[in-house]
């Protein structure tokens, strides 16, 4: 996760403090499913999904969540978009220093790649 990505903090933190069994999916009986982290609008979103709430119903819970969580940091009532991957997430640095090891990591695997006689 890089310093440079312009969401709060709280939801970075959250990102953070996740783990792999921490998201969700909400929205599948819209035809249009996503995957947040579990919190209580989630809670809510998936009570009202499994009693058969209509798209009106539904929305009045998530209409504005994203901005909430991204903006204005509120990762409770917020809509707090993540895969599953979040619970890898360890750190928080800045861009250059995550390019930076990834090409390093690419390099050293490559390089091992060819010392390997096939």
């Amino acid at each position: 996760m890089s310093s440079e990505c312009p969401i709060h903090d709280n939801y970075k933190q959250a990102l953070l403090k996740a783990k792999d069994n921490s998201t969700t999916v909400t929205g599948r009986s819209q035809g249009a499913p996503v995957r947040i982290i579990k919190n209580e609008m989630a809670r809510e979103y998936l009570k009202l999904e499994a009693q058969g709430a209509d798209r009106e119903e539904l929305e009045k819970i998530t209409l504005g969540g994203l901005r909430r969580a991204v903006i204005d940091g509120d990762v409770v009532r917020g809509s707090v978009m993540a895969g599953q991957v979040c619970g890898q997430l360890k750190e928080i640095r800045p861009v250059a220093d995550i390019l930076k090891s990834l090409y390093e990591d690419a390099q050293a695997i490559l390089k091992k790649a060819g010392e390997i006689e096939l």
